[in-house]
């Protein structure tokens, strides 16, 4: 990553746990979990390329399969406290759990983020 990039980090819980076994889901909850995972996919794809100069995005999938040892150390620690997923790092701080945001508050987020950083990086 660059120095001068704000880094986003999207974790999210993994969408198919639990939804997709035989006779658990039904047509309607598998068109609500496509349309979903579209919407959170175009969101992802149009702030990468607003931002592409000033903002390097990074997204997992939260699993229950992997060790929480496995993630970085400041996610780790997010994970052993509870945070509720999806949850959103930028620059190594916590900025919002328990929701994914919209592109307009994702907009909001990652603005104030590189404002607050090319601020900071004046003042040195």
């Amino acid at each position: 990553m660059s120095k001068n990039k704000v880094k986003v980090e999207i974790y999210e819980g993994d969408p198919f746990k639990g939804c997709c076994g035989p006779g658990i889901a039904s047509v309607t909850a598998i068109e609500r979990l496509r349309k979903m995972l579209m919407e959170r996919n175009e969101t992802v794809k149009t702030l990468r390329e607003e931002f592409k100069e000033e903002v390097e995005i990074e997204r997992e999938i939260v699993s229950s399969r992997r060790r929480y040892d496995m993630y970085p150390p400041h996610v780790c620690k997010l994970l052993m406290a509870g945070t509720q997923v999806p949850f959103i790092v930028i620059n190594g701080q916590l900025v919002l759990q328990g929701e994914f945001p919209s592109l307009n508050d994702f907009r909001h987020l990652i603005s104030e983020h590189i404002k607050n950083q090319h601020q900071g990086s004046l003042g040195q």
